[in-house]
């Protein structure tokens, strides 16, 4: 037999032996005795002929390789955790792809071993204080943390086991990158055009502004959000609401708060609107915490926010939904409108796959504005859009130039001293901040 299928073979009894084990995540130390003795005792077997296999060519290379993949994130997944252009890890069972920063999706050319992948889940999740076994066939979003070259790396953890699936595991470990995004950064990414930037920042500086991201997963909403706050003048409190830590741009004046078992986002916006923020960030809509947002904003909180959504119109449905479960008395026309009625400027993210190119592109596809006359009251928004593309990787042009009072005020305001006005800005003249 080849040293490959032993290693297997030995990979595959020491994982079973730690399985049956009443304390199956044991530390580094423990695991490397365990180890040891597996292959002295394998060696002794292939040497008197008393397996299937050949003696091993390097024990001591192959005791290093087993106690990496029993304590650590395995060979194949270490291997992965080591390239920091990957934002998203799947698996299932033994087969892995993961995803990198410019979209496109990749797999392993050999698979992992299944239950070493279950190991290095449980082991992860375990650390969070969560279970995955057949009591507990699944875990959604757990934070986690993993080693990598660079030092300890926050990530996101779902994974499913049986009896909720028919294999070993099924899981997505995703990544957050540290963007570093500035608008003149998505300028050269073609995301948008510098007329747009420009719009974005001038609407940044603004008091009061309210910014709506919006788009599909993988869209690229997270990136234009941290572009947003690199914009933001040093001056203004920001407070950063997430479920889990993806943002990092630096703030001056401000905080980033992420949820917890202790506090959810709902807990989170209800904090933020008592400190004293000018702004209010949320990285993600998901629940009840809408209706938390839409307070803050109303009470006179600047806000931007995200939102999972395939449409501009879809977006204030999405946002209503979500925040029905805090006031089900509340129709889902009257949500709607009340959310339509917050947000000025709604900015639409998309991506596409080209296969000219065998990649995604990401990029905006929509900067338009929500005019108060234009809210129908029948659970219905019409965004006016000002920067559009008919398609990604269709060119932005200007389309439109009008904008609510409010914010054409405030906008004009912020530029007072620059001797422009924002349809100036709309029409691509410069402004040096």
């Amino acid at each position: 037999m080849s040293t490959t299928s032993a290693y297997d073979h030995l990979r595959s009894r020491i994982h079973s032996r730690l399985a049956t084990s009443e304390n199956p995540v044991v530390d580094e130390r423990g695991t490397r005795q365990l180890v040891e003795s597996e292959v002295e005792a394998f060696q002794h077997a292939a040497m008197s002929r008393r397996n299937d296999f050949e003696p091993l060519a390097n024990p001591e290379a192959t005791v290093g390789r087993l106690v990496q993949d029993v304590t650590g994130m395995g060979n194949e997944l270490a291997q992965l955790l080591s390239d920091p252009t990957i934002e998203e890890i799947r698996g299932n069972d033994g087969d892995l792809t993961y995803r990198t920063i410019d979209g496109q999706v990749h797999q392993l050319p050999n698979p992992a071993n299944p239950s070493a992948v279950l190991g290095v889940c449980q082991r992860l999740i375990s650390k969070a204080d969560e279970a995955l076994d057949a009591s507990h066939p699944r875990a959604d979003a757990v934070r986690v943390y993993v080693e990598t070259p660079y030092g300890a790396r926050q990530a996101r953890l779902s994974a499913s086991v049986p009896p909720r699936v028919d294999g070993v595991i099924s899981f997505t470990l995703r990544l957050p990158q540290k963007r570093n995004t500035t608008l003149d950064d998505l300028v050269n990414y073609n995301s948008i055009i510098e007329a747009a930037a420009a719009f974005l920042e001038v609407v940044v500086r603004a008091s009061r502004s309210k910014t709506l991201v919006i788009g599909p997963p993988g869209g690229g909403k997270t990136t234009v959000i941290e572009a947003l706050l690199r914009a933001l003048p040093a001056r203004v409190r920001a407070i950063v609401c997430e479920e889990n830590r993806e943002l990092n741009a630096p703030l001056l004046n401000g905080d980033y708060w992420a949820s917890s078992k202790v506090e959810d986002l709902t807990d989170l916006m209800r904090s933020a609107r008592v400190n004293s923020p000018e702004m209010i960030v949320l990285g993600e809509v998901k629940g009840a915490e809408a209706w938390d947002l839409l307070m803050g904003g109303k009470f006179g909180t600047a806000v931007i926010a995200a939102v999972h959504a395939d449409s501009s119109a879809g977006a204030f449905e999405a946002l209503a939904m979500a925040a029905n479960p805090a006031v089900p008395a509340m129709s889902a026309n009257a949500l709607v409108e009340h959310f339509a009625r917050l947000f000025e400027v709604v900015i639409y993210c998309d991506v596409a796959y080209r296969p000219e190119t065998d990649s995604y592109l990401r990029q905006v596809t929509e900067i338009g504005v929500v005019l108060p006359q234009v809210v129908s009251g029948i659970g219905r928004v019409a965004v006016t859009p000002l920067f559009a593309r008919a398609e990604v990787g269709a060119p932005m042009e200007l389309v439109g130039h009008e904008l609510p009072e409010r914010l054409e005020k405030e906008c004009n305001r912020v530029l007072r001293a620059k001797g422009v006005d924002i349809t100036q800005v709309l029409k691509g003249a410069e402004v040096r901040w």
